[in-house]
C-alpha cells in the first residue's frame, strides 16, 4: 500500500472511531425524510379540509440547515422547516366579515317584513277589502233603511272590518313577541361566541409564546369570528401574542383571554335593548341579525301599528260622529252611556286621556216630550281646555228635562231623560221658533230636514200688519245669520193658514190662522253639524264602535243586539236615509293624511308603504350577497385549497420521501462496506 493509500485508510479509520462524518451522512437523510413527511402531513392536512368553513390554505417554508464547520470547510446538514404559516388576506378578511354583518342586518329585517306583507295583503280579503265591504253595504241600505236583514248585514260587517283590525294588530304583537324571543336567543349565542373567541385566545397566547404558529387554532378563530359579526356589528383589533380584542355594538366586547356578557332587556317605552350585563347603556347595534331585528322590532313594526291604529282610528271616529247625530228606528233615547272614559272626571278634557280629545265647539240637544211631541234644541258650549267631565254633565243638566251624571270610579258619563221625554243629538229643528220679539196671534212653526253645510239661523221678519190668508201684501222675509235674504213668503190673501211653506235647504215655515203685525220677528237655528265639539264621538255617547285602536276597535254591544239602534235617519222617520247618506259619503272622503287619503286609501298605503321597503330590501340584499359571493371568491383563490396543486404537491413530496430514503440506504451500504474493509485496520 502506498503512502497516500495508508493515509486516506487511517483518516477514515478516525472517522469510523469518532462517527462525525458518518453520523452527518444520517443527518442530511433523515431531515430530509423529515422535511417530506411533514410535507406530506401538510398536504393531507390541506386536502382534508379542503371544504372546511373558515380553513386557510397552510405553507411550509423549507430553508438549509445550519452547517457543520471542521476546520474551514463548512459541511451542510440538510434542510429544515423554518415555517409552517396560513395564506391570509387581511384586508379582505375584514371586508369579508363586515360584509357579514351587513347582509345579516338586512336578511333580518327583510325576512321580518316579509311576514308582516303576508299579514297586510293576506289571501283571503285586507283591511281595505272590509271597509269597501262595509260602505257598500251601507249604500244597499240607504235604499231601503228600514230593512231590518239590511241593517244587521251593515253591523256584522262592521264586526268584522273591526275584527279584522284586532288580527292584524294581534299578529304584529306576535311578530313583535317573537322578534323579543329570537333577540334573547342571539343575545345568548353572542355570549356563547364570545366565550369560545376568548379562549382560543388564551390557547392562541400560550402557542405563540412557545414559538409555535397555533394555525388551525386561528382558523377555528376566525370562523367563530366570522359567526359572531353574523349576529352583531363588530370591530377586530390586534392584540399582543397573535390575539384579537373585538368591539360589539361600539363596546369592548372581548379582550384577550376575558369577555363580557350582554343581556337583551325593554325599555320602559318598549324598545328593545342590548346591554352589558350590569349596565343600562344600550350598545349601538347596527349590524347582524341583532341589528337587523331591533330596527325592525323598535321601528319598523312600531311605525306599521300606529299607523294602523290611525286608520282604525279614523274609521272609528267619523262613523261615531255620523251613527251619534243620527237616529234609529228606534227614535230619539231616554238614557244612554258613554263607552269612552276620562282618567280623571275633574280635569279638563284635553287632559284626561281620551283617545279622541274634543275640541272647542258647540253641541245641539234636541228633547221631546213624548205625549205632545214637542221638540226643544239647545246649544251647550264645550271647551276641552277648561271644562272637565264633571263641568260638561253640568251644562247638559242645565237642559230642560235630562240630566248628566259621571261615574268617578269608571270615567264615564251617562245622560237620563225626564219621565215622559227622550233625547237626541240629530239637531233635529225645534217645534217652536224663537218668538221673542213676535206679537201677532198667527203662531207660527217650522219643520222639515236642513239640509245646508254650515250650521245657522234663520230669521223670519213680518212685512205688513194683518189677518193670515186674508190681509193682501202680508210677507215673510228670510234671512240667514249673514243677513242674505233666502225666501220672501206670502203668507197673506191666498195663502191657506197652517200649510208649509218652503223656505231653503229643506226648512219649511207654517203660521196658523191668526194676525201679524208689520216688523215682528221669530228664529229657527238650523243644524249641519250637531256636534262641532265632537264630544259624542270622544265619550263614546250613542256611537257605533268602542275603542280607539286596531287592537280595542269593537262594534257597540247595544248595536249588534238591536240593529234598529243603527241611525239611518236624520228627522226620525223611517224611511229617512239622510243619515245613511252622510255615512257612505265617507267611502270617498279624505279624512286622513290631512285630508288627502281616504280610509282605503289610508290603509292601502300601509300595504304600499311595507311593500316598499320589502321591495328595496331584497334589492339590497341581492347586491350585498354578490358583492359577497365576489369576496368569497377572491378569498377563496388567495386562502382556498386547490385539490389539483396540493396532489401536484403530494407527487412531489413522495418523490422527495423515496429519493431521502434510498439515499440514507446507499449511505448505510456504503458504511457497511467500508466499515468490513477497514475494520482490521481498527482492531
Amino acid at each position: 500500500m502506498t503512502d497516500k493509500a495508508s493515509g486516506t485508510t487511517e483518516r477514515t479509520v478516525l472517522s469510523l472511531k469518532h462517527g462525525c462524518n458518518a453520523m452527518s451522512l444520517y443527518t442530511i437523510g433523515v431531515s430530509a425524510l423529515d422535511a417530506a413527511q411533514n410535507a406530506l402531513n401538510l398536504v393531507g392536512n390541506n386536502l382534508a379540509n379542503a371544504n372546511t368553513p373558515g380553513y386557510h390554505e397552510q405553507v411550509m417554508d423549507l430553508t438549509e440547515a445550519y452547517p457543520t464547520q471542521i476546520g474551514n470547510i463548512s459541511l451542510g446538514n440538510g434542510v429544515q422547516i423554518a415555517d409552517t404559516r396560513r395564506i391570509i388576506d387581511n384586508p379582505l378578511e375584514t371586508a369579508l366579515t363586515n360584509q357579514t354583518f351587513v347582509l345579516a342586518d338586512t336578511t333580518a329585517q327583510l325576512n321580518t317584513l316579509q311576514q308582516v306583507q303576508t299579514n297586510l295583503s293576506p289571501s283571503a280579503g285586507s283591511i281595505g277589502d272590509a271597509i269597501e265591504q262595509f260602505f257598500n253595504d251601507v249604500n244597499r241600505l240607504s235604499t231601503n233603511p228600514s230593512d231590518t236583514t239590511q241593517r244587521t248585514v251593515v253591523i256584522h260587517d262592521a264586526q268584522n272590518l273591526a275584527t279584522a283590525f284586532n288580527s292584524l294588530s294581534t299578529s304584529l304583537m306576535q311578530i313583535q313577541n317573537g322578534l323579543d324571543s329570537q333577540l334573547n336567543n342571539n343575545v345568548t349565542d353572542i355570549n356563547s361566541l364570545a366565550q369560545r373567541i376568548a379562549r382560543l385566545n388564551g390557547e392562541i397566547a400560550n402557542a405563540t409564546a412557545a414559538g409555535a404558529t397555533p394555525n388551525d387554532l386561528l382558523d377555528q378563530r376566525g370562523q367563530l369570528i366570522n359567526q359572531l359579526a353574523g349576529e352583531i356589528n363588530i370591530q377586530v383589533m390586534p392584540g399582543n401574542l397573535n390575539q384579537v380584542n373585538v368591539m360589539a355594538g361600539g363596546t369592548p366586547l372581548i379582550v384577550g383571554n376575558q369577555s363580557q356578557q350582554l343581556q337583551y332587556s325593554l325599555t320602559s317605552g318598549n324598545q328593545g335593548q342590548v346591554t352589558v350585563v350590569g349596565s343600562t347603556i344600550p350598545l349601538t347595534v347596527t349590524g347582524g341579525q341583532v341589528g337587523g331585528m331591533l330596527a325592525v322590532r323598535n321601528q319598523s313594526l312600531p311605525d306599521v301599528q300606529a299607523q294602523l291604529n290611525t286608520v282604525a282610528g279614523a274609521v272609528a271616529q267619523q262613523v261615531d260622529e255620523v251613527q251619534a247625530t243620527g237616529l234609529g228606528l228606534s227614535g230619539p233615547f231616554t238614557s244612554l252611556s258613554g263607552t269612552r272614559n276620562v282618567n280623571n272626571v275633574n280635569v279638563p278634557l284635553d287632559k284626561a286621556g281620551l283617545a279622541f280629545t274634543p275640541q272647542a265647539g258647540t253641541l245641539y240637544v234636541s228633547v221631546t216630550n213624548l205625549s205632545t211631541g214637542e221638540r226643544t234644541l239647545t246649544p251647550v258650549n264645550i271647551d276641552p281646555t277648561t271644562q272637565s267631565l264633571k263641568d260638561v254633565a253640568a251644562a247638559l243638566s242645565a237642559v230642560p228635562n235630562i240630566q248628566a251624571i259621571t261615574d268617578p270610579q269608571t270615567g264615564s258619563l251617562q245622560i237620563l231623560a225626564n219621565p215622559g221625554y227622550a233625547f237626541d243629538f240629530a239637531g233635529r229643528l225645534p217645534s217652536a221658533p224663537d218668538t221673542s220679539n213676535y206679537t201677532g196671534t198667527a203662531m207660527p212653526q217650522v219643520g222639515g230636514s236642513y239640509t245646508g253645510a254650515n250650521n245657522d239661523t234663520y230669521t223670519f221678519q213680518v212685512t205688513g200688519s194683518g189677518t193670515v190668508g186674508v190681509t193682501p201684501n202680508l210677507e215673510l222675509q228670510v234671512k240667514d245669520s249673514a243677513g242674505n235674504s233666502l225666501a220672501t213668503l206670502n203668507i197673506g190673501q191666498g195663502y191657506s193658514p197652517g200649510t208649509p211653506l218652503a223656505v231653503a235647504n229643506g226648512v219649511t215655515v207654517q203660521l196658523a190662522a191668526g194676525t201679524v203685525n208689520d216688523g215682528d220677528t221669530f228664529s229657527t237655528p238650523v243644524v249641519a253639524n250637531p256636534d262641532s265639539a265632537g264630544i259624542l264621538t270622544a265619550l263614546g255617547l250613542g256611537t257605533f264602535f268602542t275603542g280607539s285602536t286596531a287592537s280595542d276597535l269593537a262594534v257597540q254591544p247595544a248595536l249588534l243586539n238591536n240593529p234598529n239602534l243603527l241611525a239611518a235617519s236624520r228627522n226620525g222617520d223611517s224611511g229617512d236615509n239622510s243619515n245613511l247618506i252622510r255615512l257612505a259619503a265617507l267611502q270617498t272622503q279624505p279624512v286622513l293624511q290631512g285630508n288627502t287619503q281616504t280610509l282605503t286609501q289610508g290603509y292601502n298605503a300601509i300595504v304600499g308603504s311595507v311593500a316598499t321597503q320589502v321591495q328595496a330590501l331584497t334589492t339590497q340584499q341581492t347586491s350585498q350577497q354578490a358583492l359577497g359571493q365576489q369576496l368569497q371568491t377572491q378569498q377563496q383563490s388567495i386562502s382556498g385549497v386547490d385539490t389539483n396543486e396540493e396532489l401536484v404537491k403530494l407527487m412531489n413530496f413522495q418523490q422527495a420521501f423515496q429519493a431521502a430514503s434510498e439515499y440514507i440506504a446507499t449511505v448505510n451500504t456504503t458504511l457497511q462496506s467500508l466499515y468490513l474493509i477497514v475494520q482490521p485496520s481498527i482492531a
